[in-house]
């Protein structure tokens, strides 16, 4: 266990690999209660937001998510976030726990006639069920159909007798789904879960070699405030030509290229580089790491971080100065691992 902001969280309950693996092969459930949970509702919630995040919250339709960023006048993130909507007038905005305080006093700052509720301040969490099992699990518990939900798909269903707001949204990879309910319901859902000999707890070390694996950003290390969705190579969740704040500074960026981007590395070793090592090409210092772990499904290490433009390329080789020796390592598209479940259509 470990204390981050404020929470007790759990690193590991087995250990890394284990639950790592059984994520990959069945089901394993997370508590992500430290994660922000935003009520935003009224007339004008959708056309609001739309004009704060870079989600077009009015194009969204009811019953589905859509990930993307705030972002400050300079274009660099605030925080990432996954907006959903639960109806015409009702809109809940994800967050993460570092940046609670000052996503909620943004959002208060920017909106007008759009009531805006901190509902993990009420009380409310979250857990994670996430695995190529994780359907068949949930099915045996949820009230309502199921099967029907896409992939970045969003309902309000009984689960395990308490009301739910179900999403089959993830950060591993796999099949999986987000459960958000007030606390008491939320413990007994979990419960529930555990009760199904296919699911097994993981803590927040799985979860981080989980979503390295992908190629997933994880806000304070890829994605800050001096960085932009463009250097983050995060356009693609983006556009550029609709108005929100930090768009106009987006486009600039777009037109003068960035200096530097992130990039994926994948060594040929098992041995593991460390945040903030510094990344050379032909001796140079070029960048420097964001991410870093040994990829269990993989066997290998692989990282994520920013390095000058033209060292950006796919293919091309570095090295990582680590605190022990020279790692070589090569650029590479993401995902780093490429079996994963969670587009599997269930009809």
């Amino acid at each position: 266990m470990v204390e981050f902001g404020g929470w007790v969280l759990p690193v590991q309950y087995e250990g890394v690999l284990a639950e790592h693996a059984a994520c990959r092969e069945a089901a394993v459930v997370f508590d992500t209660s430290h994660m922000g949970q935003f009520v935003i509702t009224g007339p004008r919630a959708a056309e609001e937001l739309a004009a704060v995040c870079t989600q077009d919250a009015a194009s969204l339709r009811v019953g589905r998510c859509r990930y993307g960023f705030l972002l400050n006048k300079q274009g660099g993130v605030i925080d990432d976030t996954i907006l959903m909507r639960l109806g015409d007038e009702r809109l809940l905005l994800v967050v993460n726990a570092g940046t609670v305080g000052v996503d909620f006093a943004w959002l208060g700052e920017h909106l007008d006639a759009a009531e805006l509720v901190n509902r993990s301040a009420e009380g409310w969490a979250k857990i994670d069920l996430q695995g190529p099992k994780a359907f068949d699990v949930l099915a045996c518990h949820v009230e309502g159909k199921l099967r029907e939900m896409s992939y970045f798909a969003v309902a309000e269903r009984t689960c395990a007798g308490r009301p739910c707001v179900i999403s089959r949204t993830g950060y591993t990879g796999e099949l999986g789904y987000e459960i958000m309910a007030a606390g008491d319901d939320t413990a007994t859902v979990f419960a529930a879960l555990l009760g199904d000999e296919r699911v097994t707890p993981a803590g927040l070390g799985a979860r981080d070699s989980l979503r390295l694996e992908m190629g997933y950003p994880l806000y304070g290390h890829e994605l800050t405030t001096e960085t932009t969705p463009v250097e983050a190579d995060a356009m693609r969740f983006v556009d550029p030509n609709r108005e929100f704040i930090g768009a106009a500074a987006l486009r600039r960026a777009l037109e003068a290229g960035p200096k530097r981007r992130l990039v994926a590395m994948r060594s040929q070793t098992r041995r593991r580089a460390q945040t903030d090592s510094a990344i050379l090409a032909s001796g140079d210092a070029v960048g420097a790491v964001t991410s870093a772990a040994f990829s269990p499904s993989l066997g290998v290490s692989i990282a994520m971080g920013y390095v000058r433009t033209e060292h950006a390329a796919v293919g091309k080789p570095l090295t990582i100065r680590t605190t022990r020796a020279e790692l070589p390592v090569e650029t590479v598209d993401t995902p780093f691992y490429r079996n994963g479940t969670c587009r599997a259509k269930l009809g």
